[in-house]
């Protein structure tokens, strides 16, 4: 296409530049050279573009395929051919690369200063460069006393220095074997930094031990090394891992356990062996009782847990049973004259049901409040606190996630903590404080959002518990359930062990949101309504926009988030707004809309950071996406990039008001937030979401996952796509079953006393 008028469209949709390939490069399959900068990176990390400089070369070509964490000025021989690509031209397809280590002055500054070795930036690879030549590596490898020759390198830079190399000569040695699988030096470092210089035996020697203990390395990943290394199919250590592997997917997708005959099925197939070579090795890994238990349900069901889960279950049923056994009461006095002072208070008249709930926490035990939005659960939690102000309680509010610690916080004006930080995780031992050997102080714990909380951390939170306690779990049970395994707060609830109240009625004063009314009519299987605009009136709080094409959905998004919205309604477009989608992946999925975003509402130019494909700038909403005990921020946490250091290759975030430092092997750890997953959004609240639905999103369209979008929104809530996809969600109230032993172990508590002895 011609360049006429290309620059009438956005950033997002124009081609990238597309470097031709000299014609005496397009035989050759492969090539010595150099990354210059990656240009797209696949959210899952399985395919990158990035532009290259052959050796001897002075034009600059393009190279694509599984590159996971090259980074830029990094020195690669690379094994491939050429093809032709519909967005980027001619390209030279890598089917394997080997890192090697530079050896002219040019490509050693790029590659000293592109942060792989701590310490050294752009400006002092220059310097260390210009001074030493081509005896720079030897320098570093064999003299690094030396660097105190370079002006400007203090004695303790310059031991830093030769520090970091010596770490970095030796990751590097693993990234050379690893590069053969195809992954990444980020994930090098982490295996360095787990076993030490052990890690490239123990990738020989049993891979398996890897995918294991280490974040990143999948089971197919292991395989493929271990085949390398000649271990064989039946190994006892590939058998266990395949396993494992099949349980931790099965927990990715929220079951606690699977039935043995699934997992024997799966697993001949995952394994390529005979089914009666599984079935003898299953039988002898359970009878080891080591990671994997089983467990005879209801039903005559044999299930096979991991065993963490399989404690968990296990110990969440032993402490909501006891906790219930050992209800004491929280209100002495005349409860219904306390709610009456609390209504003359406030001139407000509780609703029936709000009555009755704060009647049932007055007896203790495990209670639970569900309901949906304008039903209430805040003005029950406020009553509740009003009518225990002069009881001698020890009280605790928490959440899961911060955001809604916070919103908690500010609605009953008392101290509120996300969960973590209740229990006190200590990164040095690798557990919380407070445990069931050093419980809580606390005789009322309120827990909101509760519909959040996986088995994992309902365990810890209920072993914290201490003996006669009351604990309050208030949560909307309609929404999409926890992001981990299980199904914490619907099995407490029909399990029947547990004082429930479900409010239903949605308030007066809540009837004029057309928010609230949707979500309703969404739970109720029922298309949402679009309210008109009054002339002179108050503006609706919730719009369809209806767009058939990807391509318009997105113009559209773009259109409301820059420009309609902010103009409109006085928002800003990244602190305010958040897009809300099914998916990861695809035209409408979080990779490609946050790219798109970006590009939009932060192209400023100035410092940038390359992480892998994405950029960071100052400025960008980011999201980290698994808890990270040592920097205390956790799965969920949204922030604002502040600043960035090419020179150090880290940046800095801030959450809310605090401030928090990422190392280059740490920002795969963040992803860009300007759109974010609806799985992800639980737990927050945004002065505006738009919601992104599309036929595209089939497998992920149903009922709990719109209602739980249009549930995010404060003051606008805007749903973009076609009215097709509307109509499958509304209809479609499947919930994705979830195995889970909890609610039958609730019931029916087993007569051995395997499950009190876990």
């Amino acid at each position: 296409m011609g360049s006429e008028g290309n620059n009438d469209r956005p950033a997002w949709r124009r081609r990238n530049d597309r470097p031709a390939a000299p014609a005496r490069l397009r035989e050759e399959r492969e090539m010595t050279g150099q990354v210059l900068r990656l240009v797209y990176s696949s959210e899952d990390g399985h395919f990158q573009v990035a532009r290259f400089m052959p050796q001897g070369e002075q034009e600059q070509v393009t190279i694509a395929g599984n590159l996971p964490g090259v980074a830029a000025g990094e020195p690669l021989h690379v094994h491939g051919e050429w093809k032709a690509h519909r967005q980027h031209g001619a390209t030279f397809d890598v089917q394997s690369y080997v890192p090697i280590l530079p050896d002219d002055p040019s490509m050693l500054r790029a590659y000293l200063g592109s942060g792989l070795v701590k310490g050294i930036g752009p400006s002092f690879a220059e310097r260390i460069v210009d001074h030493f030549g081509e005896e720079t590596l030897d320098v570093l490898e064999h003299a690094p006393e030396r660097m105190l020759e370079v002006k400007g390198l203090g004695r303790k830079r310059a031991q830093a220095v030769g520090a970091a190399w010596a770490e970095h000569r030796q990751t590097h040695e693993v990234m050379m074997y690893l590069s053969r699988f195809g992954l990444s030096p980020a994930l090098a470092r982490r295996l360095f930094r787990h076993y030490g210089n052990e890690a490239a035996s123990i990738l020989k020697t049993n891979p398996y031990r890897v995918s294991i203990d280490v974040y990143g390395v999948g089971f197919l990943t292991a395989d493929r090394i271990a085949e390398s290394t000649g271990i064989a199919r039946d190994s006892p250590d590939r058998v266990r891992a395949g396993f494992l592997h099949l349980l931790t997917r099965a927990s990715e997708e929220g079951h606690t356990h699977l039935p043995e005959e699934t997992l024997l099925t799966q697993a001949v197939e995952l394994l390529g062996l005979d089914a009666p070579v599984v079935e003898a090795a299953l039988a002898t890994e359970l009878g080891r009782n080591r990671e994997l238990r089983p467990s005879e349900l209801p039903g005559g069901v044999r299930a096979v847990f991991m065993r963490s889960l399989y404690l968990s279950e296990t110990g969440v049923t032993r402490r909501v049973l006891r906790l219930a056994e050992d209800a004491r009461p929280v209100m002495a006095g005349d409860v219904a004259a306390k709610l009456r002072a609390f209504e003359e208070r406030y001139r407000f008249q509780m609703a029936p049901l709000q009555r009755d709930a704060i009647h049932n926490i007055a007896q203790g035990g495990v209670c639970v409040v569900t309901g949906g939005p304008g039903t209430g659960k805040t003005t029950l939690v406020r009553g509740l606190l009003h009518c225990l102000r002069d009881e001698p309680l020890r009280i605790a509010l928490c959440s899961p996630t911060g955001r809604a610690a916070q919103r908690l916080a500010e609605t009953t004006g008392r101290n509120a903590t996300t969960i973590h930080r209740l229990l006190k995780f200590n990164p040095q031992q690798g557990g919380f404080t407070h445990d069931a050997s050093n419980p809580l102080e606390v005789d009322l714990l309120i827990v909101d959002e509760s519909s959040m909380l996986d088995i994992p951390l309902a365990w810890h939170l209920l072993a914290a518990m201490p003996s006669g306690a009351t604990v309050v779990f208030v949560g909307d049970i309609d929404q999409l359930p926890s992001v981990g395994p299980g199904n914490f707060l619907g099995d407490v609830i029909a399990s029947g062990r547990a004082r429930v109240t479900r409010l239903n009625v949605i308030f007066r004063q809540a009837e004029s949101s057309a928010i609230i009314v949707n979500s309703h009519r969404v739970n109720e299987g029922k298309l949402p309504l679009q309210p008109k605009s009054e002339p002179g009136g108050v503006e609706p709080d919730f719009f369809f926009v209806e767009r058939d094409d990807p391509a318009g959905v997105r113009e559209a998004l773009v259109e409301m988030c820059a420009h309609r919205i902010p103009r409109k309604f006085g928002l800003d477009p990244v602190a305010d707004v958040q897009v809300l989608t099914p998916m990861r992946r695809g035209e409408l999925g979080t990779g490609e809309l946050n790219r798109m975003l970006q590009e939009t509402l932060n192209a400023r130019g100035g410092a940038s950071l390359q992480i892998g494909g994405m950029t960071l700038r100052p400025g960008d909403k980011v999201i980290q996406n698994r808890n990270n005990y040592d920097l205390d921020v956790f799965n969920g946490d949204v922030g604002v990039v502040r600043s960035v250091s090419g020179e150090s290759r880290t940046f800095r975030v801030t959450y809310g008001r605090r401030p928090v430092e990422y190392t280059h092997d740490e920002a795969d750890q963040v992803s860009l937030a300007y759109a974010v997953t609806i799985h992800k959004s639980q737990g927050s609240e945004y002065p505006a979401v738009v919601v992104l639905l599309h036929t595209q999103h089939y497998m992920m369209l149903r009922r709990n996952l719109l209602y739980t979008a249009i549930t995010r929104g404060k003051k606008l809530v805007v749903v973009i796509g076609s009215r097709r996809a509307l109509g499958i969600a509304v209809r479609n109230a499947s919930g994705g079953e979830r195995l889970s032993a909890l609610k039958d172990w609730l019931v029916r508590p087993p007569e051995s006393d395997d499950l009190f002895g876990a």
